[in-house]
């Protein structure tokens, strides 16, 4: 399960490419996801027959080739660049609550068929949209590189980010992980899963709100600009 964090700001597009920092970003990014991996194979309760289903088994294989993925992004990981906005750091808490009812519980009640939406169908459309979320994700990564960090910070020598994903939505790394939820809940067919991932949106939202007021401490007339030209924050043509 991926990190909830975006950053609209792009520096010089020089990314550490050292072994060490692939390695850093490797440990920080494969840290986050077996933890969480191991309590959905746990929620379903038998890894065999948890592995015996070619979408449960793909769904696993896309979460780590997203983490490997990331590995090689140039991200920054939990660096606080420049200057950190620490008062926002209360909003990790939440999100780290739901991750991990989110990985636990959707499995679990797929065992055990309640509160699910019946079809092999809803499983594949799952998988599918995880994999688009993921890249998504994956890639407005890769076009922040080590300028993208966990926190709400300033790096230096930041320029603003207005071209790729963010042309479109100015948080396009939340969409992906919202989307990367919505598959995962529909892979294990939850109702549950989807009521989590909406419960989700109220604390990235609230990121997005102090993010977004740090970017204007910042960049002033220049960051109002870049949000009356892309004025959706998150969903096209909704918010």
């Amino acid at each position: 399960m991926p990190d909830y964090t975006d950053k609209a700001l792009l520096g010089r597009s020089i990314a550490p490419s050292s072994l060490n920092s692939a390695f850093k970003n490797l440990s920080f990014a494969i840290g986050g996801t077996l933890p969480l991996l191991a309590l959905t194979i746990l929620g379903w309760g038998d890894w065999r027959t948890f592995f015996s289903n070619p979408v449960r088994a793909g769904v696993i294989i896309l979460a780590l080739a997203g983490a490997i993925a990331y590995a090689f992004s140039g991200s920054s990981g939990l660096g606080i660049g420049r200057r950190e906005d620490p008062s926002s750091r209360w909003i990790f808490v939440p999100l780290i609550l739901i991750a991990i009812v989110f990985a636990w519980l959707p499995p679990h009640l797929d065992r055990l068929n309640r509160w699910t939406i019946d079809g092999d169908t809803v499983r594949y459309l799952g998988l599918i949209i995880t994999a688009v979320g993921g890249f998504v994700r994956v890639a407005t990564v890769f076009e922040l590189g080590h300028r993208f960090s966990m926190f709400v910070a300033v790096q230096p020598d930041h320029r603003l980010k207005t071209d790729g994903f963010y042309r479109f939505v100015r948080h396009p790394s939340y969409l992906g992980a919202l989307l990367v939820m919505a598959g995962w809940a529909l892979v294990f067919r939850s109702v549950i899963g989807l009521l989590l991932t909406a419960a989700m949106c109220v604390p990235i939202i609230a990121l997005i709100r102090a993010e977004e007021e740090f970017l204007v401490r910042e960049f002033g007339e220049q960051y109002r600009s870049y949000q009356q030209h892309t004025p959706w924050r998150l969903f096209p043509l909704l918010y």
